[in-house]
């Protein structure tokens, strides 16, 4: 009895472990959940640009997905290209973006999409497919189908105002090397560059003087980051445009004079002038007589300028008028197009050159002034001295001053302290030369006559 009585209770124990087990495997069972539909960009073809850079670009938007708990959903979605969807690696190198808690859509601005555009290594201004599917999570992850959308990046320009243009004319410093600037078109830049020694054309583009984003082009005219040395075909004067939103460049010959019977050739051919890098201008400064004058573009008439008047410095596109020159004297002027080419602006003022100093006869009160020589092209003048300094200066002015450093080789330097020691007394004839296009120094000599 004792024994059925045992098999009897074994029997029972196990019906209850079935039992049991039975329950545990409903309540570990876990339903199944699923996006019923796919989800919608609109637009599905994006074109960005940074100009729109803050403005909505695109809204993706989602169904709701029912988990068998009851609490809030996080939804966030991925984007990836499509090579990087496929094998055991599928989207680990996607970009995930999360939307929220119980949110159904999700807009982007278009610096937003071009910056997951940038990471998923897209090439600016290609049209390029991108893959995005959403991901829900409470309880486990879950995946909508993945859709796509077309997308065209940009490439961020940075708000410079100005490029520059290292090159082998400036051993590659950036510190001493030319610059172009900014135009009133976002990305786009526009100056002048001159190269004089023909062994030395080749240069680069820098964003900045510190920049590791550095330009070298190919053989179509397109800028490549670190790409090959650009260079221009020959020495001379260009323009020099750069659009960094196409990423193209390009050198056009490009060089202003003056022309007319005021000027060194009259009408039979312009007379050069300068650019200064300094200050955005060309420039001459020479000897000018009676007489008058106009502008003209790379020697010929197709591109010239004439003003209306004497007075308000304006000069007009492909104008029959000219400035006139009423009396004989050393001029500078100086010309630059404005941002709309149908006018000009130009200066005319004469130059003068003294000495001064408590070795000139005005002390260092005045100057005392010299005479152009038109012929050599120098100033010049014979004056009693006595001992003590002297130094050289434009328009009774010291915003322009030549010193020398020593007094025995001839050589001034701009806005230089040092002065030429006069030892002795008497009358000495003394000269000055000085080149407008490199104003960094000038040469003097001076001869004691008696």
């Amino acid at each position: 009895m004792k024994n059925y009585m045992n098999k009897f209770l074994f029997l029972l124990a196990v019906v209850f472990l079935f039992a049991a087990c039975e329950d545990d495997a409903e309540l570990t069972k876990l339903a199944t959940v699923n996006f019923t539909e796919n989800p919608l960009a609109t637009p599905d073809a994006i074109l960005l640009t940074q100009e729109e850079a803050i403005q909505a670009a695109v809204t993706v938007s989602w169904d709701a997905i029912t988990f068998p708990i009851e609490a809030p959903v996080i939804y966030s979605l991925q984007f990836d290209v499509a090579t990087d969807t496929i094998g055991d690696q599928a989207w680990a190198n996607g970009v995930t973006v999360v939307a929220g808690s119980e949110v159904f859509s999700k807009s982007f601005i278009g610096s937003e999409i071009n910056d997951i555009a940038k990471d998923l290594g897209l090439e600016a201004g290609v049209e390029s497919t991108v893959l995005l599917r959403v991901q829900a999570y409470l309880d486990r992850t879950i995946f909508s189908s993945a859709i796509g959308m077309q997308v065209t990046p940009y490439t961020t320009i940075i708000p410079n105002t100005s490029l520059y243009l290292p090159g082998s004319y400036s051993d590659w410093n950036a510190d001493t090397a030319n610059t172009i600037s900014a135009t009133a078109t976002s990305g786009v830049f526009k100056g002048v560059f001159t190269l004089s020694d023909a062994d030395k054309l080749e240069f680069k583009i820098a964003l900045d003087l510190d920049s590791e984003t550095v330009y070298g082009g190919d053989d179509n005219g397109n800028l490549v980051l670190d790409g090959a040395n650009l260079k221009l075909p020959a020495a001379g004067t260009y323009q020099i445009n750069v659009d960094l939103n196409t990423l193209k460049w390009s050198a056009t010959p490009y060089s202003w004079g003056i022309i007319g019977p005021a000027t060194p050739q009259g009408w039979g051919a312009d007379t050069d002038m300068f650019y200064d890098t300094t200050n955005q201008v060309w420039k001459y400064v020479g000897y000018l007589q009676t007489g008058a004058m106009k502008w003209r573009l790379n020697d010929d008439w197709a591109t010239n300028y004439g003003p209306q008047n004497n007075d308000d410095g304006i000069a007009y596109l492909d104008d029959p008028g000219a400035y006139t020159v009423t009396a004989s004297s050393v001029y500078e002027v100086t010309f630059k197009v404005n941002e709309d080419p149908a006018t000009a602006t130009y200066s005319i003022n004469t130059v003068n050159w003294g000495i001064i100093g408590d070795a000139t006869p005005a002390g260092w009160d005045a100057d005392t002034d010299m005479t152009f020589n038109s012929t050599g092209g120098f100033w010049e003048i014979t004056a009693d001295l006595v001992p003590g300094a002297l130094k050289f200066r434009r328009d009774d002015s010291w915003p322009n001053n030549y010193g020398p450093r020593n007094s025995t080789d001839g050589i001034l330097y701009y806005d230089d302290p040092g002065a030429h020691g006069v030892n002795e007394a008497g009358t000495y004839y003394i000269t000055f030369t000085v080149d407008a296009t490199n104003p960094e120094m000038a040469n003097y000599t001076i001869e004691k006559l008696n």
